[in-house]
């Protein structure tokens, strides 16, 4: 039981971003580390501009308008109630 309980709080403070953290995960907060959603973000959609007023926080584009990607879904030390999404660019 203390080792599902450590894998939960591991988990937790990693990877799932916390809204009354501004978005930014626990561990990104404690050790200072860039957050992961200060990075430019990925547009699929064809038609969109690089610059949309009525999207908050405002964020660069990386690459075009309508880039491919691909999700890749793994879970936390094998445990399917701790989800690990992954985007790549394809």
């Amino acid at each position: 039981m203390l080792r599902q309980s450590n894998l939960l709080f591991d988990w937790y403070n990693e990877y799932p971003p916390h809204m009354t953290l501004e978005g930014k995960t626990p561990n990104e907060v404690y050790f200072n580390r860039h957050a992961a959603n200060a990075k430019p973000r990925i547009e699929t959609r064809p038609q969109a501009k690089h610059s949309t007023p009525c999207a908050k926080p405002r964020m660069c584009i990386a690459g075009k308008s309508g880039t491919k990607i691909k999700l890749h879904l793994e879970f936390f030390e094998g445990r399917l109630y701790l989800p690990i999404i992954r985007i790549e660019r394809i």
